[in-house]
């Protein structure tokens, strides 16, 4: 985990990293074993291959014809992102692949008329983030994201490219941190007040492996490096939702969040509601 945490690259929401960061390197100077602090909490995937939650509608027609028996079992798909954002998940929550996959399995389920994706998530890794968004942007049934606490960053990006977005309060859902950023712990001052002289042999030809590390100091050419890096899958974050939401604000690009009631005036979310609103639109939108 704290190998994720520093030498990842992460979209997600500061506040939630910093408190984070905070945590892990306190946990490491106690010398506790983040190996077995993930096997503890891992969830168990080998039960995760089926929807999670199926909310299921009554056909509007009472009539006894076929087409209307087949309406009466459909239903809405309620997938969530809860926690931050990894490929392959753990620590309590499941990975964007997990998602992803469950996405692509509502997709081939004649019972699935639409889905509902409800977020309350401050982000996580670039990887698997523009995959998932992709797999939500290609849905052939209407999603609709849900947002009940916080969609941030990688979270937005995927919430970004659904049919359409519901946040459930204007006054406490909160929406964006569009933007990405890497963070590097220099501990080669703590090593050395400890008594520790880290040496790093690099074979010939090897002189730009693992430069991004923490126990050296970075030099103004990896910190260019690496911001170059992070601009590219900060275009490309930007790119996917503009694509999707036609008139969202230019002034949401910063990295700021904004709460409900700015985020409709800015056009980074359509509606406000709770989850079964936003299940009743998923219904209607594939009814369309």
């Amino acid at each position: 985990m704290i190998e994720n945490l520093i030498s990842k690259t992460w979209a997600l929401e500061p506040r939630f990293h910093e408190v984070q960061a905070a945590f892990l390197l306190k946990r490491i100077n106690q010398g506790s074993s983040f190996d077995q602090l993930s096997e503890k909490w891992d969830l168990d995937k080998s039960k995760s291959s089926h929807l999670p939650e199926l909310i299921k509608f009554a056909a509007a027609s009472s009539s006894n014809d076929s087409s209307s028996q087949a309406n009466s079992t459909q239903g809405v798909a309620v997938i969530r992102i809860i926690g931050s954002m990894t490929r392959y998940g753990g620590l309590c929550s499941y990975g964007s692949e997990d998602i992803a996959s469950w996405i692509l399995e509502a997709n081939t389920m004649p019972e699935v008329s639409a889905i509902v994706i409800q977020i309350n998530s401050p982000g996580g890794e670039v990887d698997g983030t523009e995959m998932l968004a992709n797999v939500v942007k290609n849905s052939q049934k209407p999603i609709v994201a849900h947002v009940v606490g916080m969609a941030a960053s990688a979270g937005y990006w995927v919430a970004s490219q659904a049919t359409e977005i519901m946040m459930e309060s204007k006054t406490t859902s909160e929406v964006g941190s569009i933007g990405v950023l890497a963070m590097h712990v220099d501990s080669s001052a703590f090593l050395e007040k400890e008594g520790h002289k880290v040496t790093i042999i690099r074979a010939d030809g090897s002189e730009d492996k693992a430069l991004f590390n923490s126990v050296e100091p970075l030099s103004q050419d990896v910190l260019a490096s690496v911001k170059a890096d992070l601009n590219v899958y900060r275009k490309a974050f930007i790119n996917m939702v503009k694509s999707a939401r036609k008139d969202i604000s230019e002034d949401v690009f910063s990295g700021k969040m904004f709460f409900g009631s700015e985020a409709l005036k800015l056009g980074m979310a359509d509606s406000i509601g709770y989850l079964g609103d936003a299940v009743s639109r998923a219904y209607q939108l594939s009814k369309k």
